[in-house]
Parts: structure tokens; sequence; C-alpha cells
């Protein structure tokens, strides 16, 4: 063997071998930037409480709606009336926009409609809406357990100038309650 083909050899020995071990690299980075995402999604459960936004994902978004403390409580027993209350809500619009609208709506019914005025930000106090929105108690396990009573979703959705939405949704468990009507016996003779 001459000394030009040992070069050559080890000239694509060197090659092959740098080309591996970029490919190694590039297999890597990959799986390192893949694996966040797989783990975020999770195994498939009952959907959780949840934000969503809709825009262009290079385009400044409306800030998330902020809801916390969503709370069922029942203030008289024996009525079965229950009241939906949140500690606030709150939401702001991406730069040079304004909030327009702020709607909050429960098992499929609109119960709140809360109009913008040239605001970057708009903040509702539980307040504002107290005692809450009122929703039917229950029966105990109308929700699946047996001490509380039914449950009930809820959506909050906000739209800004810029054409931009988001909005926030889950559910809330509300306390056991039943109405109970005592009809007085009469006789007829």
């Amino acid at each position: 063997m001459t000394a030009g083909s040992k070069l050559t050899q080890r000239i694509g020995a060197l090659v092959a071998a740098v080309a591996a071990a970029i490919l190694v690299v590039g297999l890597g980075i990959h799986l390192v930037w893949e694996l966040p995402t797989a783990a975020a999604a999770g195994p498939a459960g009952p959907p959780q409480p949840g934000r969503e936004r809709t825009a262009d994902p290079g385009a400044p978004a409306i800030s998330f709606i902020e809801s916390p403390n969503p709370t069922c409580t029942r203030p008289v027993a024996g009525t079965g009336i229950c009241y939906i209350e949140f500690g606030y809500l709150y939401v702001t619009a991406a730069t040079n926009n304004y909030i327009l609208s702020m709607t909050v709506t429960i098992d499929d019914r609109l119960r709140a409609y809360h109009g913008g005025f040239f605001q970057s930000t708009m903040f509702i106090p539980s307040d504002m809406t107290a005692p809450g929105y009122r929703v039917s108690c229950g029966a105990p396990g109308s929700a699946g357990r047996p001490d509380m009573g039914r449950s009930h979703s809820y959506i909050i959705r906000a739209r800004e100038s810029g054409g931009l939405s988001a909005a926030n949704y889950g559910s809330v468990t509300c306390p056991a309650d039943v109405v109970r009507l005592y009809v007085p016996l009469v006789r007829h003779r």
C-alpha cells in the first residue's frame, strides 16, 4: 500500500468519524428539545382547568385571564340554591390595544358581560358580582362524590381591540342540597 492511499484511507475514516459525531450531536439536540413537549403532554385523563389564547404565535399576546379561587357556596340550606364566585377576574391587553369585553359562561349559559372602554386592563372584583352566579346545588352524589352536589363548568373569555382573545375554563363542585316540600294532608269528606 502506498503512502498516498494510506493518507486517503485515513482522511476517509476521519471524515466518516466527524460525520457520525455531527449526526449524534444533532440527534441529541433534537431529543433534548423534544423531551419537554412529550413530558408536557402527560397521560390522557379527565380535562383539567385550563387557559387558551387565539393568536399568531409570533404576535404579541393578550395576557391570560386570572380567575382565582372559584368556589360554590350554599348560603341557606334546604333551598337548593348555590352561588359560584371567583376571587376576582383580571386580564391585560397586548401593547397598544384595549380590552373590549370579558364574559362569564356557566353551563353553556352567558351569565355576565363586562364591556371595556379604552382600557388596557380589566379588573372585576368579587364585590361587583356578589353574592356570585346563582346555580342549583344538586342532590348528594350528582357529580360522583357522595358528599357533594352538582358540578358546574365555566368559561371566562376576554377579547381585545387587536383581535386576540383568551379563555379560562374549568369546573366547580357545589355542596349538596335538596329542597324538601311538605304538602299538607287534606281529607275530603
